[in-house]
């Protein structure tokens, strides 16, 4: 909802409230934008409602009209065509293989995070003079740039 706002003018106070558009005379916002999925209400005029809700009565343009602007505003790729059965197990099985490529880079990361700690904490307390401390010295700045590459991945 926010962003929704945002796109069309209008700037939400550090509170979530911007001047309604909807009746006259507001001059220190009263229609609050909820996070997430909470939509939007104005204390002022008693308006409210969903994203869906506040465009079309912000364009003064039916629901189906309201959809497909944030549709092309916001590039949601969304049709109007129901997708059929091996459509639906292609976008399932693509989201499956997504979620489990995920997972093995979380777990990657997790292990070279965990090798990354081990080496700086005997490169901090081992003799310098040791084999140890060498191979400390020498696995740190290569595990330290995969781990800024990869983060967030």
């Amino acid at each position: 909802m926010q962003e929704v706002a945002e796109l069309y003018g209008f700037l939400p106070n550090r509170a979530g409230f911007i001047q309604c558009p909807f009746h006259s005379g507001d001059k220190h916002g009263s229609l609050k934008i909820y996070p997430g999925a909470g939509g939007w209400h104005c204390f002022g005029c008693g308006a409210g409602g969903s994203v869906i809700d506040f465009v079309a009565r912000l364009f003064d343009i039916g629901f189906s009209n309201a959809c497909d602007k944030l549709n092309a505003d916001f590039s949601l790729g969304l049709t109007g065509k129901i997708p059929s059965r091996a459509e639906k197990s292609a976008l399932l099985e693509s989201r499956r293989r997504e979620a489990a490529r995920k997972a093995a880079a979380d777990a990657e990361y997790k292990r070279q995070a965990a090798r990354y700690r081990y080496y700086r904490d005997v490169a901090e307390n081992a003799d310098p003079q040791s084999n140890l401390f060498a191979e400390a010295v020498k696995a740190l700045d290569p595990l330290e740039y995969w781990l800024d590459e990869n983060l967030g991945r």
